[in-house]
């Protein structure tokens, strides 16, 4: 009996921990999780109560980081282990209190939903290509500016011998007693880089067919000091935040093959999905319809969209005229921005030497992401990004009838980003361009062959 009620409490604490991968980020704290999960606030308390402890891992890195701050630089969650990439700057020293003070409820929000991916990596499937080859590319080169860097690790694990040391935690404890590492207010961590790891966690979390790599380096230094990129603009909206919850649902519910095209979704039905209000779904709703990435019927009803010859033709017509522009101010990418292409890139080139379309396909919307980024277009990039969502839920509509050559994918953007190198401005817009065109005419044929399923009520 005893047994027994210990293994219902640690599920319970499992289900806490878990939470903040799977409510959005517009409504979270104690009470409403509490809420949602049906148990009481003091239950919720004790599941977090190890983040608020000092361990052996806190006071080593606390005497690594002497007089430093620690920052986040980069996340690699595999079946077997977890690990942070931690960067030790220049700023107030860490410290070594068991008591942290956040400067956000964002913050706190952030850094408990990536702490939660060491809980979620066993739902990544053992034969998943690995992603540390490119991963450790990513974070190579920032890492040989200057900065030390030290890896945290939930198991014992390899790393590359540049990284000034390594820290394995000794069970789920030490791992989540890193919330006040990353998160104490004299730390001067960088919230654009929790907020943008709290976004591709979630990303992830929704559809885990792999590893989740993931670098600041990513988020180019403009964009942090404008918020003019994606990472700044999405997640200091908590409107968008919940708008991207609310896409990324979809999609993984019309792959899952739960939704189609032309079904209805109600307020009511995304609401009790994501734990948030009808009311706070309903205006990312509109702004989704602004996006053009759902109708709003009456009864506030979303429509996935079916998608219909002219949107595609429209949608790859304006990425195609926009994408060259893009390509054309990414030549001038700094070392950050161009290093997170090259990570993109080897992304595509994994899943594409594994056979694996979807992903290949998914990967080229990110390398394409990137290299929005990468080009500085304050306005345009933005657009793009919207534009990515579009073909993101058109391919998730068309679902196993999409299977666009993997090879060609990767034939397309190596040769992409062999002219970014050369510095060819006029050869990376034309063959942007063409691999546009061709894309459009294959979606275009793959729309022409495919069959409308019955529209359901959910």
């Amino acid at each position: 009996m005893g047994s027994d009620a210990a293994q219902a409490r640690q599920e319970i604490a499992r289900e806490v921990l878990l939470a903040p991968l799977r409510m959005p980020t517009t409504k979270w704290s104690s009470r409403s999780l509490a809420e949602a999960l049906g148990i009481s606030q003091s239950r919720v308390a004790r599941a977090w109560a190890p983040m608020r402890q000092e361990t052996p891992v806190t006071r080593e890195l606390a005497s690594l980081a002497g007089s430093g701050a620690v920052g986040l630089a980069g996340i690699l969650v595999r079946p077997r282990y977890s690990l942070m990439v931690l960067e030790l700057g220049a700023g107030p020293p860490v410290g070594g209190t068991s008591r942290t003070v956040f400067s956000s409820p964002a913050v706190e929000r952030s850094i408990r939903t990536i702490l939660a991916a060491e809980l979620a990596r066993d739902r990544i499937p053992e034969t998943a290509p690995s992603s540390e080859e490119a991963f450790w590319a990513t974070m190579a080169r920032p890492a040989r500016s200057g900065a030390p860097h030290v890896a945290v690790a939930s198991a014992p694990v390899s790393v590359p011998s540049w990284l000034d040391a390594l820290v394995v935690c000794d069970g789920l404890g030490e791992w989540l007693s890193l919330f006040g590492v990353l998160g104490g207010s004299r730390r001067h961590h960088d919230p654009a880089r929790l907020h943008a790891a709290e976004s591709a966690l979630r990303e992830w979390f929704l559809r885990p067919s792999g590893d989740l790599a993931w670098s600041a380096h990513s988020v180019s230094p403009s964009d942090e000091a404008a918020g003019a990129g994606r990472t700044l603009l999405r997640n200091l909206s908590l409107e968008r935040a919940l708008a991207d919850e609310i896409v990324a649902t979809i999609r993984s519910a019309v792959t899952d093959g739960r939704l189609a095209g032309g079904d209805h979704v109600t307020d009511r039905y995304l609401a009790t999905r994501l734990h948030t209000s009808r009311a706070q779904v309903r205006s990312a709703m509109r702004l989704l319809e602004r996006d053009g990435l759902l109708t709003v019927s009456a009864g506030h009803t979303a429509v996935i969209p079916v998608p219909e010859v002219a949107d595609v033709v429209e949608t790859y017509a304006a990425r195609q005229a926009l994408g060259a522009m893009v390509v054309r101010a990414a030549i001038r990418w700094s070392p950050d921005q161009r290093a997170a292409v090259e990570a993109a890139l080897a992304d595509v080139r994994r899943h594409a030497v594994a056979g694996d379309v979807y992903l290949t396909g998914q990967a080229d919307t990110t390398f394409q992401d990137r290299l929005a980024d990468a080009s500085g277009l304050v306005r345009i990039a933005p657009v793009m990004h919207i534009l990515a969502d579009h073909l993101r839920v058109f391919i998730a509509v068309m679902g196993l009838d999409y299977a666009y050559p993997a090879d060609a994918i990767l034939r397309d953007d190596e040769a992409i980003h062999a002219a970014l190198v050369a510095q060819d401005a006029d050869l990376a817009a034309e063959l942007w361009r063409q691999k546009i065109a061709n894309a459009r005419t294959y979606m275009v044929d793959r729309l022409t062959a495919a069959r409308r399923r019955p529209r359901r009520h959910r």
